[in-house]
Order: structure tokens, then C-alpha cells, then sequence
């Protein structure tokens, strides 16, 4: 829960940031922080750095699509797209985890239920990516396309992470992904210095809740309950957050709630809780039944 509170924030913080700060060059600087102070931690605790090819690569894959590609997408996107709109677009995830989970995870099969919702949750993101009024013409457009592609990659990443990454140390492994997404921000970040960046008091603490909240707890959580959750369980939390960040964007900075924008969001929040609904979170049976001795002890 604490989880989605905070994530449910950090999109109008990142809408202040933008403000003032070129996009990319933001969501570079949040990633270069990030990764330092993770990595001071967990030299500081002393817990390992993810080992063997196959685990780093994946810890880099899923930083590269949780932090890299999902920051410059939504920074950008930030620009032209109300916050509130944004975070809905990300709402659609537990629903193509829960497709992608029947093929790559045990236990986590469709249904009729996951199936229908899969179908309104399509219906709902169609519905978004015309809902942007305050977008600027094409590159509205074209920031409302990435949005809606950017929570099948976060399903992907789900997916890696419930198979992979179970029993990893989270603290060093977020840091090794955040340092691989920053030097995916680099190039794009350098291409905006020219455009100078005006930190005011607004902008630095919305930088500052990013890095320290919206990250460094934030990200450090959702990997440990990946050793607790099914995949499909923990992209739940994505059902909470258009909520609370819609709400946050209209009151706090006035940003426009359109028909649009309420119809698309409810199909998508509809489509969650039918997952929720067909069980998305109930373990296999084997699991079951060789967790029961444990109970008994």
C-alpha cells in the first residue's frame, strides 16, 4: 500500500520537475543519484552485487525497462500529457502481466475473467490515446502511442523479475539497473543541456521525493515483493495509482478531467479488478499444499 501511495505522487512531481527542468536531463540526473546512493547502501550493508551472466544481464534488462525507458518516455510525455493521464496509461500492466504470466509463470493461467479483462483493458487504452486535449498536435500523439506500449514492457519486466530475479539482494540490483539506465539517459540528457535547466525550490524537491521516495524505496520494495507476490499480484498496485495521481494532478495543479479521460480509466480499472478478481494472486496448487507443513509448524 505504501508502495502505491507513493507512486500514485510521484507522477505530479515529475509534471513540477519538467517544468523547470529539461525532461531528460531530469530523469538522468534522477538516475545518476539513485544509483550512487543505492550503491553506497549496499556497499555500506555489505550485500552483493547481482553474479553470472544471466542475472546481471536480466537485472540490467528489467532496470533498463522499469527506470531508462519508462523515465524518458514519461518525462517527456509530461510536456504534453496531463499527469493524471499518464499514470492511467501505466494502470493497463497487471492485465498484460496476467497474458504474459499464463505462458512464462506457473500457476498464473487465464480465464474467461482474465481474458474479458484483457479485452476492456485494450478498449480503455484505445479510448486514452485520443484523450489528451491539452496535448500539443503530434507529439501528443505520439507520446499517448509510447504510454500505451509502455505497460507491456512493465509486464515484461514483471515477468523477469517473478522468474529471475527471486532471491537477488534488491538494493544492489536495482542500483546495477539504474546505472545502465543512466547511461541510457546520457546521450539524450546531453542533447537538452543546451536548453539550460532552472532549478527552482518546487523543481529540487520534487527532485529530491523522486530520488529518495519514489525511487530508492519505491523500486527497492517492488523488487523484495517479487520473493512474496506472483507478478500478477504486485502489477495490482498499478490499479491504485491513476487514482490518487489524477486526483493529486486536478487539485494541486489544476490539470483538465475529460469524459474521455474517465471512460478510457474506468475500462482499465475494470479490467484490473476482473484480474483481481479471477485469482491473479491465488498460488498453485502445489504451492498449496507444500506451504501447509510450514503453516503447521
Amino acid at each position: 500500500m505504501s508502495v502505491a501511495l507513493i507512486w500514485g505522487s510521484t507522477w505530479a512531481a515529475i509534471k513540477i520537475g519538467v517544468n523547470d527542468v529539461p525532461p531528460f536531463v531530469l530523469a538522468f540526473s534522477r538516475a545518476f543519484m539513485v544509483a550512487a546512493l543505492l550503491t553506497i547502501i549496499a556497499v555500506a550493508l555489505r550485500q552483493p552485487f547481482p553474479r553470472g551472466r544471466r542475472t546481471m544481464a536480466v537485472a540490467m534488462i528489467v532496470g533498463l525497462i522499469n527506470i531508462g525507458w519508462t523515465w524518458a518516455i514519461i518525462f517527456w510525455s509530461e510536456q504534453f500529457v496531463p499527469s493524471g493521464l499518464v499514470s492511467v496509461f501505466g494502470a493497463a500492466a497487471p492485465v498484460w502481466t496476467a497474458v504474459l504470466a499464463h505462458f512464462m509463470v506457473k500457476g498464473d493461467r487465464l480465464s474467461v475473467l482474465k481474458i474479458l479483462g484483457l479485452v476492456l483493458g485494450l478498449g480503455g487504452t484505445v479510448i486514452l490515446i485520443g484523450a489528451p486535449d491539452a496535448a500539443d498536435g503530434t507529439a501528443g500523439l505520439i507520446a499517448t502511442g509510447l504510454l500505451a506500449l509502455m505497460p507491456i514492457t512493465w509486464a515484461i519486466a514483471a515477468i523477469l523479475q517473478s522468474r529471475f530475479l527471486r532471491t537477488v539482494a534488491p538494493i544492489p540490483t536495482v542500483a546495477l539497473g539504474t546505472w545502465a539506465s543512466a547511461l541510457l539517459l546520457a546521450p539524450l540528457a546531453l542533447l537538452q543541456l543546451p536548453q539550460g535547466a532552472h532549478w527552482t525550490l518546487a523543481s529540487v524537491l520534487a527532485f529530491a521525493y523522486l530520488v529518495v521516495f519514489g525511487t530508492c524505496f519505491g523500486m527497492v520494495v517492488s523488487l523484495w515483493l517479487y520473493r512474496k507476490l506472483r507478478p500478477t499480484t504486485i502489477t495490482l498496485i498499478q490499479v491504485l495509482v491513476p487514482a490518487e495521481a489524477i486526483l493529486i494532478g486536478t487539485v494541486w495543479l489544476g490539470e483538465p478531467v475529460t469524459i474521455r479521460m474517465l471512460a478510457g480509466a474506468v475500462l482499465v480499472v475494470a479490467a484490473v479488478a476482473l484480474n483481481a478478481v479471477a485469482g491473479a494472486g491465488t498460488p498453485p496448487a502445489e504451492e498449496r499444499l507444500t506451504a501447509t507443513p510450514a503453516a503447521a509448524e
